[in-house]
């Protein structure tokens, strides 16, 4: 299953796999950002109302986040919200790092997919 972002924008699901963002992001230019400043690391990103976080989950996770690597950027979107890099993102904190390397959208780049949220 490809890792994919997504968020609910005006009732609708926007989706945006991570390959296509990698592929958009590439000649945007790196830089530096305060791990605190990332509004997502108080919400939640993975789990929602539809899906408990079992220790099973917690456990996947976990893995990406202890195997995340710094050599790329977190991508955020033109808002500023987090589109990829949240395992990094958590290993970041996790390791106590005040910064990671950051790329950002000037405009949000189209959805993958769009869905109606009921």
């Amino acid at each position: 299953m490809p890792h994919k972002h997504s968020t609910i924008r005006e009732g609708r699901r926007l989706v945006w796999y991570a390959e296509n963002l990698w592929k958009a992001a590439s000649s945007l230019e790196v830089f530096e950002i305060e791990v605190d400043s990332i509004r997502e690391l108080d919400e939640d990103c993975w789990f929602g109302p539809a899906k408990t976080p079992t220790l099973r989950e917690i456990a996947a996770h976990s893995k990406r986040i202890n195997s995340a690597s710094f050599e790329k950027p977190i991508i955020l979107n033109a808002d500023g919200s987090l589109m990829e890099g949240g395992h990094r993102l958590c290993r970041a904190l996790i390791e106590g790092r005040r910064t990671v390397p950051a790329v950002q959208f000037s405009a949000s780049p189209e959805p993958d997919e769009v869905h109606d949220v009921d």
